[in-house]
């Protein structure tokens, strides 16, 4: 069922769009869409090296913003953006998948059993210049929305949180988030 609505939504994803405001902008949250490539390299490029050694990796950011504009509709993949104006202020990216040797193995290492038609995994980023400024907070519900829209109700963290990132698992927990061993944590919705 899920792959048949991430196709549906990439051909009409107005059921993934909101307007929120945060710090007094008014900012569109909606699904990544083919023509925000160049939005999407210009975030990467923007992420502090903080932000991009928690988030986004050392990949380059022209060949991920190409994989994740090829990658709409397809796979296990939605990807919601907080539009301001023209720039992306923030990604979430969910994924259905749960592959073997990562989450699955991690959490079973502490005795819980991911079931996979019920679990999507969330990755949140916000642009060094909006962070601390709200807009996490005001993604959660939007992400919240998409994730039971693809039918799923329990929410683990893409590749964990760094041990060292006391400030997103703060985050987390103020969202409902459980810890689970060094780097795992998940809530259900």
């Amino acid at each position: 069922m899920s792959t048949t609505v991430i196709a549906a939504l990439a051909a009409d994803p107005s059921p993934l769009t909101r307007t929120i405001t945060v710090d007094g902008a008014g900012l569109t949250v909606r699904a990544l869409l083919p023509g925000d490539g160049s939005a999407l390299v210009a975030f990467l490029a923007g992420l502090s090296s903080t932000s991009r050694r928690f988030w986004h990796g050392d990949t380059s950011h022209e060949a991920a913003a190409a994989d994740w504009i090829e990658a709409i509709g397809r796979y296990d993949k939605v990807r919601l953006v907080a539009v301001d104006g023209e720039d992306l202020a923030g990604v979430v990216d969910l994924s259905l998948s749960l592959p073997e040797g990562f989450e699955i193995t991690r959490y079973a290492a502490h005795g819980i059993h991911l079931d996979e038609e019920r679990t999507a995994r969330f990755g949140p980023c916000v642009a060094d210049a909006w962070q601390g400024r709200g807009l996490a907070d005001a993604l959660i519900p939007p992400a919240w929305d998409a994730i039971r829209l693809l039918g799923r109700d329990v929410v683990v963290l893409f590749g964990g949180v760094h041990e060292d990132n006391a400030r997103a698992r703060r985050f987390y927990r103020r969202h409902g988030f459980t810890e689970v061993g060094a780097v795992d944590m998940w809530r259900h919705l």
